[in-house]
């Protein structure tokens, strides 16, 4: 049987993408900053630095807290996409997809940038470009969650409006029925004083 929208892995999913764009709003301040203040100071691209210093020396088991949510968020899709209904396959697919796309930013730009902040070795670009790229990653990352959330929304409104519609449509269906019914009854009773 389907999954619907209102179901625990959609809690999963939802919850999961949540936590991860709260962990990204706690980043923004220092994003903003670098992205879109015109002509940052140096200053602001060392408070950047220092706070992604502070990320990348987290505890292990900050890193495993992150990681277990979003695993948990991967176990939502996994069992919605089990045996997937119509809605299943373009709301639940549509969100993996976006859901895989934010996780390999993160892996190939986040997680990378924060290894450069450690050992000072940023590739092609110098330090500033280094930290905009992990500033704009987390950006492209919120916003692939924002459409996750949109496209959960989206198949829980179109699951809502596809039951008042049944709804409506099996209680016109009743009504048809029983306006049969009364009419067979009438054209019975009628049927009956025409023999007598």
């Amino acid at each position: 049987m389907p999954t619907s929208s209102r179901s625990f892995s959609t809690s999963l999913i939802l919850c999961s993408s949540s936590f991860l764009l709260g962990i990204l709003f706690v980043n923004w301040t220092y994003d903003h900053k670098t992205l879109w203040t015109p002509n940052p100071t140096a200053e602001v691209f060392a408070l950047a630095k220092q706070h992604y210093t502070l990320l990348a020396t987290e505890p292990v088991i900050i890193q495993h807290v992150f990681h277990t949510v979003v695993g948990l968020g991967l176990l939502g899709f996994v069992i919605k996409l089990y045996k997937p209904s119509e809605s299943n396959k373009l709301f639940d697919g549509g969100s993996l997809v976006l859901f895989m796309a934010g996780l390999i930013v993160y892996l190939t730009n986040v997680r990378r940038g924060f290894y450069s902040v450690l050992d000072g070795d940023w590739g092609d670009v110098d330090e500033d470009t280094g930290i905009n790229v992990i500033a704009a990653s987390q950006v492209i990352i919120a916003f692939t969650l924002l459409g996750v959330l949109g496209l959960q929304v989206g198949q829980y409104y179109a699951e809502v409006q596809d039951d008042r519609e049944q709804a409506e449509f099996e209680r016109e269906q009743q009504e048809l029925r029983e306006r049969g019914q009364q009419e067979g009854d009438l054209r019975t009773a009628t049927e009956g004083k025409k023999d007598k």
